[in-house]
């Protein structure tokens, strides 16, 4: 067999395609021809001046494309191995060690469904879900507002941090109005414009804030009602970064609670469930007192929402006597107006009406 002819067996030989007595032949070939075994380790003999012998393209081009294979998957066991490195580094040191350490990435994301319930009358979680990534965790919230025995969807707030920062996913604020209030004194006559036959969530307020219980006392009222949100003074008239209306609240229509564990399935920060069952105004003080508390263990999270740490301990200082300032109630207009009639608050307003809810009981009842 001639040196050509073994030339062009050289890549059946690599892919151990040929039969036993041709490779035979090769192989003896091969241990005399250092030319051919160049070729077969991807590297031709070059000799500046006169090429040694004929030119054989075709076995050239048969060796750049192996070498070319072989780099190519050199580079993609690399990227493999990198990848592997990076998620190993971010599960076993970057999410317990830096994001989440001493629990905070677990406060951030108990802090977002709070914020929104806090300074935001009537609001509920509806969902919640968390996602931990490279060197952040992102938290969406679904709010609701209680309509009856029905909710109205209302929307989603986003927080993330980061291992230096806790804020808004899009700059703004964590606690955003998510509903229109008709404000001022005349939801009284609006609901009596509508009639019987509809739901409404509406909100009272009280010029002199009433006592915890004297509010408690409402929830059981003879109306067909329930009281979904109560909100207790913590500023003065003018407000607080922390409050800029005065009252923070929490929900009281029904408990909810979620459980979070800490970043990327980590053990730091612990998991469990962060949130009480507060189904009364007592309660909801206490998720309230619960909120500031969890904001103040972390003072990122309240320089995150353009607070400062003194707001906060003002705003629970407040809360050691307690007062009701507002109220959220909801269920079918007529029992709401006996409900006003009752209870003579200073103000009323209208949050959300239901015309086609004509029979659903009202919430948690």
């Amino acid at each position: 067999m001639t040196h050509e002819e073994i030339q062009e067996l050289l890549e059946g030989y690599v892919d151990e395609t040929l039969d036993r007595a041709t490779r035979r032949e090769v192989d003896i070939h091969l241990a005399t021809c250092e030319e051919c075994r160049s070729i077969l380790d991807g590297v031709a003999p070059v000799e500046l001046g006169s090429p040694a012998g004929p030119w054989d393209q075709k076995a050239m081009g048969r060796a750049v494309r192996r070498s070319m294979f072989r780099v190519a998957a050199d580079a993609l066991l690399l990227l493999f191995a990198a990848w592997i490195a990076a998620w190993l580094l971010s599960l076993l040191i970057l999410q317990p060690f830096v994001l989440n350490r001493g629990g905070r990435a677990v406060a951030a994301t108990v802090a977002t469904v709070d914020l929104a319930i806090l300074s935001n009358p009537g609001v509920a979680m509806s969902e919640y879900a968390y996602r931990s990534e490279w060197l952040s965790r992102t938290t969406e919230v679904d709010l609701s507002l209680p309509l009856g025995s029905m909710v109205t969807e209302l929307g989603s707030i986003q927080s993330r941090i980061g291992p230096f920062g806790f804020g808004s996913v899009d700059g703004g604020r964590l606690s955003p109005v998510l509903h229109d209030e008709s404000g001022g004194a005349g939801g009284e006559e609006r609901l009596r414009a509508v009639g019987d036959g509809t739901v409404a969530t509406i909100q009272v307020w009280f010029e002199d804030a009433i006592e915890v219980d004297t509010a408690q006392a409402m929830v059981g009222t003879p109306a067909d009602v329930s009281v979904i949100w109560a909100g207790f003074e913590v500023a003065g008239v003018e407000g607080s970064a922390m409050a800029p209306a005065g009252v923070l609240g929490y929900t009281t229509c029904s408990s909810h609670s979620i459980t979070v564990s800490g970043a990327a399935g980590s053990s730091g920060g612990g998991s469990g469930n962060y949130f009480g069952s507060p189904a009364s105004v007592p309660g909801a003080l206490d998720e309230t007192r619960r909120a500031l508390g969890n904001l103040l263990d972390y003072p990122e999270l309240i320089v995150g929402i353009g607070a400062s740490v003194d707001d906060g301990t003002e705003t629970l200082e407040r809360l050691e006597t307690p007062m009701v300032k507002e109220l959220v109630v909801t269920g079918p207009t007529g029992e709401l107006l006996n409900f006003i009639d009752m209870v003579d608050p200073d103000a009323v307003s209208v949050i959300e009406i239901d015309f086609m809810n004509w029979s659903e009981p009202p919430c948690a009842r």
